[in-house]
């Protein structure tokens, strides 16, 4: 039984389509439309299913060349129809068209109508509803910082440098952070810097004239040669799972990965999965989450195939390879940051620690014989950046010949001992 239900479970997401089905329930799929001919157009007119939920908004997809123009009509409160004229967005990569549409504030509905003037013959492939994020927003006026841990953050390509346009109204901060998501963008591939910046600021638009949002859904975006940009700050609720966004980072992996999708068979690239690798490393340290928290869109309702087949299955072993990452990071508790300075010494040598918590830290001093001829000690330091001097006297505070010494330090395994030269 256990076999059969995973079977359906992916017979669901690979009739799932990747494009803009994650902005949204599918509601149609090639829904039967009655065309036309009117003078050098082909006029081809359709509907909507109803929606199970309110709507404040709707996108097709057209297959076909030539759209010269698109409308949506929906019934107001009044019940009287309205046109909305469709924001008109083309994927070159998947080779359609995007129509969306979305209503006045307060005004939902339950389905819509469409037409489409061409100059061919064209398809709808889906018709998708976008319904209201049933998540409560509110504004938090603490925001969330990151800690400085061992791992570094990595380089990330500015709001500034890509050209975002600035968000529409105020973000939300996240109350606390305790999901990450990977998806993909099922569009807008880019090889290089100056490609992901195009396409990074073709997602924004999308994100904000065609669907309606505040800004780009995503906190971060990566390309396949692993650059990775800035989205909306992460420390602030994003749009990029609708029913999840609330404590939840998203990163978007830019290109099409989903195969049963026409011109969708794109494979992770070594750039782009060490990129995703060093991103999620950093989040998971500076905002205390476990990477096994990392889910791929489709993970959460089920309801697209995003991040795509050919990331999904990825996810187990990308999970691994990120702990492995922050592991390879961690410092231990207290280091030698420095080797001990100057040696050999004369009046004094300095050694340099790395601590990460209030530690009580003793140093024995041996001559080569073995014999304990000085300790150096402090009580409740650090946590940072410390330094310990021994001015090569014994216990008694007298001065000590030339030769060979070992400061060892007491307690702590992850130091070795340190040899020392004295001279005069």
């Amino acid at each position: 039984m256990k076999r059969i239900l995973t079977f359906q479970f992916l017979i669901v997401f690979n009739s799932s389509f990747a494009q803009i089905g994650d902005l949204g329930p599918v509601l149609d799929r090639f829904p039967e439309l009655i065309a036309r001919d009117s003078l050098s157009f082909i006029i081809s007119e359709g509907k909507s299913s109803p929606s199970f939920s309110s709507l404040e908004g709707g996108a097709i997809e057209i297959e076909g060349e030539d759209i010269s123009d698109v409308e949506f009509f929906i019934l107001n409160s009044f019940g009287i129809q309205k046109k909305i004229q469709a924001k008109i967005f083309r994927n070159q990569l998947l080779g359609l068209t995007i129509a969306t549409f979305t209503t006045e504030d307060d005004e939902y509905i339950d389905h819509f109508s469409f037409k489409i003037v061409s100059k061919v013959r064209i398809n709808v492939k889906s018709v998708v509803g976008f319904i209201l994020d049933s998540e409560v927003t509110l504004v938090h006026p603490r925001i969330l910082t990151p800690t400085i841990g061992d791992v570094p953050k990595p380089v990330i390509v500015s709001r500034q440098e890509w050209g975002a346009q600035p968000p529409k109204f105020s973000y939300s901060n996240h109350p606390y952070i305790d999901k990450l998501t990977l998806h993909h963008a099922a569009c807008c591939s880019a090889d290089n810097l100056e490609d992901g910046k195009t396409q990074v600021l073709w997602i924004q638009d999308f994100h904000q004239n065609g669907r309606g949002w505040n800004d780009i859904g995503y906190h971060f975006l990566v390309d396949r040669s692993g650059n990775i940009y800035q989205g909306r700050p992460e420390s602030v609720i994003g749009a990029h799972v609708g029913g999840a966004n609330t404590g939840n980072i998203g990163v978007c992996l830019l290109g099409c990965y989903h195969p049963p999708e026409t011109n969708c068979f794109e494979v992770m690239s070594d750039e782009s999965k060490d990129a995703i690798i060093r991103l999620f490393g950093w989040l998971s340290d500076a905002y205390q989450q476990n990477p096994s928290v990392l889910l791929g869109h489709r993970d959460y309702f089920g309801t697209t195939s995003c991040p795509g087949d050919n990331v999904w299955y990825r996810l187990p072993i990308l999970r691994i390879d990120i702990a492995d990452y922050i592991e390879s990071m961690e410092l231990p508790p207290i280091y030698f940051s420095k080797a001990a300075f100057p040696n050999p010494f004369t009046d004094q040598v300095t050694f340099s620690l790395e601590l990460k918590e209030t530690k009580n830290i003793i140093i024995d001093i041996y001559d080569m014989l073995g014999r304990k001829v000085d300790s150096i000690m402090e009580k409740e330091i650090g946590p940072g950046s410390i330094s310990l001097s021994w001015d090569g006297k014994n216990i008694l505070g007298q001065r000590l010949g030339n030769g060979i010494y070992f400061a060892r330090p007491m307690g702590n395994l992850d130091l070795k001992t340190v040899k020392l030269i004295l001279i005069k």
